[in-house]
């Protein structure tokens, strides 16, 4: 048995050698219900990832197509993916994409883990108030005032995006953690990023607000409990709701030909593959 166990502990270390880069800082799994229905949400992030796969309870596995970034991989999947219709409600979604043990493996299994997933539905939603809809002419800087009508939500989850690139050029977010009820309140341009980002250039937004109940913590992979070994999991439900705005007011159409545009796809991020069956 001791012979074995080293054995074993050998393949872990020269997999590991052989992916010298390969740290995962970020997992999340999230049932995400937009203006057209609930989604399954799954996100790796981290250095060195070349192929994740996500493997649902008696259900067949799917990959998350991974983009590289200076400094950082993301791998990412939403199903269904835009612009197709979501799933009616979350019973239905987990229907598909059952709550229980799921399976991660990274790296064709160099690092695997099993990720806890019971999602449960918020009650309300958080609303921007300003801007407003529609709004023309904000400042470059903009803050954002909210009105949160979830009395269970733990995390509320704010996101700029460039209306004209979907997301391509422009896409900074912001998070809000507390006790629920969490309060409604305003938040700084100064907060997204936990710093100033680089002010907003001319053109439309997209302003995406979520109100989310779930857990965050830290979770070791199957391969050991050294801290290289760690990550950040959170998963839950998220409930989303969208704002539109210009700096400042663009030309002609171009306001409403980009509302209508963001009204068909999502950001690249969500961009998705097919159906995983």
């Amino acid at each position: 048995m001791k012979g074995r166990m080293l054995l074993v502990a050998a393949i872990v270390v020269t997999s590991l050698q052989a992916n010298a880069q390969l740290s995962v800082s970020i997992v999340t799994l999230l049932a995400v219900r937009d203006a057209n229905g609930w989604r399954i949400d799954g996100e790796v992030e981290g250095s060195g990832v070349t192929s994740a796969v996500l493997t649902p309870p008696g259900r067949a596995g799917f990959a998350l197509p991974c983009e590289s970034d200076p400094g950082v991989v993301l791998c990412e999947r939403v199903e269904p993916a835009p612009p197709a219709a979501g799933f009616a409600s979350l019973a239905a979604l987990l229907a598909d994409y059952p709550a229980g043990s799921w399976s991660l493996s990274v790296n064709g299994g160099v690092l695997t883990a099993t990720l806890p997933f019971d999602p449960q539905e918020p009650d309300n939603v958080v609303t921007v108030t300003d801007p407003a809809n529609g709004a023309m002419n904000v400042t470059s800087t903009p803050g954002l005032a909210y009105e949160n009508a979830c009395t269970d939500c733990g995390f509320l989850l704010f996101m700029i995006e460039d209306a004209a690139t979907l997301g391509l050029v422009t896409e900074i977010d912001a998070m809000v953690i507390g006790l629920p009820p969490l309060p409604s309140r305003q938040l700084d341009f100064a907060e997204f990023f936990d710093a100033a980002p680089t002010p907003l250039a001319d053109g439309t937004y997209r302003l995406t607000a979520g109100a989310a109940v779930g857990g965050l913590g830290v979770r070791n992979f199957d391969q050991g409990s050294d801290p290289a070994f760690q990550f950040q999991y959170g998963s839950g439900a998220n409930l989303e709701t969208a704002t539109f705005f210009s700096v400042p007011e663009p030309a002609g159409g171009a306001f409403a030909a980009a509302v209508a545009l963001l009204g068909l796809a999502r950001r690249r991020r969500r961009a998705g593959a097919g159906a995983s069956g």
